[in-house]
């Protein structure tokens, strides 16, 4: 009986990979699964996990937790790319002191994803993913405006007026729907040209927890699919498709119907209504809430800040 679930939950993935389900150990496997959409990579487990494709470790600090997925083979439980998953999860954007505490968490996160190349980095391209006139998919393009770019300082040779800095260029591409053109090869066309040693690509994330809104930050070096999240497939953004070490980023900003539907009925205790549902109508309907313009300031203030003093060793001191 085991074996034919299996089954079926690789058929199910293999079909839509977007979809996910979360893996269970032990007795817990025979739980029924929720197919709910997420970008988290953290969300496909239920907790602490080693095996010889891939570690999952949590830690505390500074009032922040942060999860690590470490995916070692290309064949792991996850159907993931190898490479590092990071999660940081925290409850107050509000706060000065609590913020201060993110972006140190963020900065050392990119350090450690850094350290791993073994490619001096002297040029950072970064990259707003999304739409800036939806104010849940606008975390890319305004963090963006926030960063200190001075690839145009340095093209004009005034490097002694810039110790401390790096050579910074930064662009938001917009979306399909706006251009045109797919938002990775305008970047595949912008990296070709600027010949960046890092690209840092920042994007608005889809969750499958309702805690987890505007709480939560994920980082790895793999890359990223515009979208995928809720459902729109776009070229990904990878160290493949840009032959360039890359670092994704992203803040959780929308989550389903669906996702909101299984925390409503696990709390009611009527979760196998969830199924009966999915038949019946579609639980793919993205939502955000209604507060999302006022918290989005400080999510962006974050972001911007924690890859400022990242790319910029003096940054803190300009």
């Amino acid at each position: 009986m085991c074996l034919q679930i299996i089954a079926k939950l690789n058929l199910k993935c293999n079909k839509n990979p977007n979809i996910y389900h979360t893996i269970y150990e032990g007795d817990d496997f025979m739980e029924k699964i929720k197919t709910v959409r997420t970008d988290f990579c953290d969300e496909l487990i239920l907790k602490e996990h080693q095996d010889e494709a891939l570690s999952y470790v949590v830690k505390e600090v500074d009032d922040c937790q942060i999860t690590h997925i470490k995916i070692e083979k290309e064949e792991n439980v996850l159907n993931k790319e190898i490479g590092d998953y990071i999660t940081i999860d925290f409850n107050n954007v509000h706060d000065a002191s609590a913020r201060e505490n993110i972006i140190r968490c963020i900065d050392t996160m990119l350090k450690e994803l850094v350290d791993d190349h073994t490619v001096k980095i002297d040029k950072v391209l970064v990259i707003g993913l999304g739409n800036r006139e939806v104010v849940s998919d606008a975390l890319g393009p305004q963090s963006t405006d926030q960063i200190l770019v001075t690839s145009h300082l340095y093209e004009a040779d005034k490097k002694e007026l810039l110790k401390g800095t790096r050579n910074v260029a930064a662009l938001s591409p917009g979306v399909m729907g706006q251009t045109g053109i797919e938002s990775a090869k305008i970047v595949a066309s912008i990296t070709t040209l600027f010949k960046p040693d890092l690209v840092i690509v920042i994007d608005a994330l889809a969750t499958s927890s309702l805690e987890r809104i505007n709480s939560a930050i994920q980082i790895n070096n793999v890359g990223i699919k515009p979208g995928s999240g809720v459902g729109n497939h776009r070229m990904e953004l990878s160290e493949k498709t840009l032959n360039c070490p890359i670092i994704a980023i992203g803040v959780a900003t929308v989550t389903s119907i669906g996702a909101m539907l299984k925390d409503a009925m696990k709390q009611l205790k009527q979760e196998e209504l969830l199924e009966q549902l999915q038949e019946a109508i579609d639980l793919d309907l993205v939502v955000t809430p209604k507060n999302m313009d006022d918290v989005l300031y400080y999510l962006c203030i974050i972001l911007s800040e924690s890859i400022n003093r990242f790319i910029h060793p003096s940054f803190e001191r300009l």
